[in-house]
């Protein structure tokens, strides 16, 4: 990749392009692969595509996705809703970057037999701070549980990710998929851990960040990269 870059450049030894140290290429290399993941993840690119929303944005990011499971535990704060299990940010893994989807399971005493069902898998319920009082008061609402089945609240906050129950039943176990933070691209010592077919476009985005950075004509540049991303 660092060759590919310096070619892409035209910049091999003796031309008169500024001399990049391979420190430096290293840094704009990590720049794009952010840069790169980002624009996958999100959909800002010329197809308007997010990830998983093609088989191509799938391609692209798939070595990066992980799933971890966390032991929530029972909200106790003056300030945690009724009801709460706290999947608090400080158990997610250290190599978080960017959400992906979320379950847990459930246990719970039977409502017909009496018997303790344990580790039932199940989704949850996206709710929004705004709407989360109305969700909550809805007596049809999916968080209680009914027929053997049910999905807490899912809230986000500072303190982590927060699953609102209806009280009949508990959360042992919080299922996050995420993409983690890729590989620091260095020299002889950590390669691109991308899929291989994405490195030429990430060479290609170090290319154009480094001419913008050689001429300077930044806002045209940003604007061209995005329209080019596929």
């Amino acid at each position: 990749m660092h060759a590919a870059v310096k070619l892409g450049l035209d910049k091999t030894e003796g031309l008169t392009y500024p001399h990049f140290e391979d420190e430096e290429i290293d840094y704009w290399l990590n720049e794009a692969v952010d840069r790169f993941i980002k624009t996958r993840y999100s959909g800002t690119n010329v197809l308007r595509t997010g990830f998983e929303q093609s088989q191509k944005r799938t391609d692209d990011l798939y070595t990066l996705v992980d799933e971890v499971r966390i032991v929530p535990v029972p909200g106790a704060g003056v300030d945690d809703k009724p009801n709460s299990f706290l999947a608090a940010i400080a158990l997610y893994p250290t190599d978080f970057m960017l959400f992906l989807n979320d379950e847990v399971s459930i246990t719970y005493t039977h409502q017909v037999t009496g018997a303790t069902v344990t580790g039932q898998r199940t989704g949850v319920t996206e709710c929004t701070s705004d709407s989360y009082y109305t969700k909550v008061s809805d007596p049809y609402g999916e968080h209680r549980l009914h027929m053997s089945t049910a999905r807490p609240l899912r809230l986000f906050s500072s303190k982590g990710v927060e699953l609102i129950t209806d009280g009949n039943y508990s959360i042992p176990h919080y299922y996050m998929r995420y993409i983690r933070i890729p590989a620091t691209i260095e020299l002889g010592v950590e390669d691109c851990d991308l899929p291989d077919h994405t490195h030429r476009e990430i060479v290609n985005l170090t290319v154009k960040i480094l001419i913008e950075n050689i001429e300077s004509p930044r806002y045209q540049t940003n604007v061209v990269e995005y329209s080019q991303n596929e």
